[in-house]
């Protein structure tokens, strides 16, 4: 297979499809569809502070004939070939104070309102490289079919599918669990979604540049000083998208993204929010970043979670080191 730590689970997938209990109620994804991906934390935890294993999200990305990674979040379904493009699943999981090595299970089945999928078989989510874990999905053709019978609009405009997630690295909340639904659409290209690219994060103290950071990047910054952030997307189709959408009455509109920010970081860092908007057109820029963070002395990890409103998902992992002049 293609890629390091890829393998074909359309077997494994097709039994959790299959198996009894477990057959798939899709159902349809009005203008394209919401995205979630949750992870069970303690309830004292701020959602921003990252003490313990936390998954922070998931990302879908639709595959290409030879396995390579497209431009698309969403994947196509061909409901009269029953053929569904092979997806790769990634996941953003964060621990300051990993115990043991990261163990990742994954399973598959209709969506939830608990965001798990029990009663189904799991398998395994092997690292890349980068330790990120991540894997591909082959969607079989009795999948395909079972999935179309079961819609309650016979798969107008796609199908959902939910993948959960539960990770262990010897946590005391071990397992945490997350979870994503997969969108599988019959949309034309020029409606298909991207997912947007962070490709760096502006600092600034008091209104003025600092420094643009990278992933994998360090910033250095003043311990105990307020400094804003603003991320940064790619250009094009990996920044922010305009699109065309079909609604319920057929007609189709005309609509933009507005990214929605979710910061993380260690205990060193304090950020002055939990989540924040993209600034609509014709508003005024931020002049500080559209969020405030101050650093201890040390160092630390701060993550950034971009989501575009209708499945598309990315991030950026950037540390953070704070010293006295």
């Amino acid at each position: 297979m293609p890629g390091f730590g890829l393998r074909p689970v359309a077997a494994v997938f097709g039994g959790a499809a299959l198996s009894p209990g477990a057959g798939i109620v899709a159902r349809i994804l009005a203008a394209c569809g919401l995205v979630t991906a949750a992870a069970c934390t303690p309830d004292f935890q701020s959602p921003s502070q990252v003490t313990d294993l936390r998954v922070l999200a998931i990302r879908q990305e639709a595959l290409d004939d030879d396995g390579i990674t497209s431009r698309f979040a969403d994947a196509s379904v061909d409901f009269e070939a029953l053929t569904a493009q092979p997806v790769l699943l990634r996941a953003l999981v964060a621990d300051p104070n990993a115990r043991q090595s990261l163990a990742v299970r994954g399973s598959l089945c209709a969506p939830t309102d608990s965001g798990r999928c029990d009663g189904v078989p799991t398998f395994d989510v092997p690292p890349a490289p980068s330790g990120e874990p991540q894997i591909r999905l082959d969607v079989p053709s009795d999948f395909v079919a079972l999935a179309k019978e079961d819609d309650r609009l016979k798969g107008f405009g796609g199908i959902r599918v939910q993948f959960s997630l539960e990770a262990s690295d010897g946590d005391p909340h071990d397992p945490v669990m997350a979870s994503k639904i997969l969108l599988y659409t019959t949309a034309p290209e020029s409606m298909r979604n991207q997912n947007p690219e962070v490709v760096g994060l502006e600092i600034t103290r008091d209104g003025a540049h600092v420094a643009t950071v990278a992933p994998d990047e360090t910033v250095a910054v003043a311990p105990g000083v307020e400094y804003g952030l603003r991320p940064v997307l790619g250009p094009g189709a990996s920044g922010i998208e305009e699109y065309d959408a079909v609604d319920l009455t057929g007609q189709t509109i005309h609509l933009r993204e507005t990214p929605r920010y979710s910061f993380f970081s260690t205990v060193s860092i304090d950020f002055d929010r939990d989540d924040a908007d993209e600034p609509l057109p014709g508003q005024p820029q931020p002049v500080n970043g559209i969020a405030r963070f101050t650093a201890g002395a040390g160092s630390g990890s701060i993550w950034v979670v971009a989501r575009d409103g209708r499945g598309g998902i990315g991030w950026i992992s950037v540390r953070c080191t704070a010293t006295s002049p």
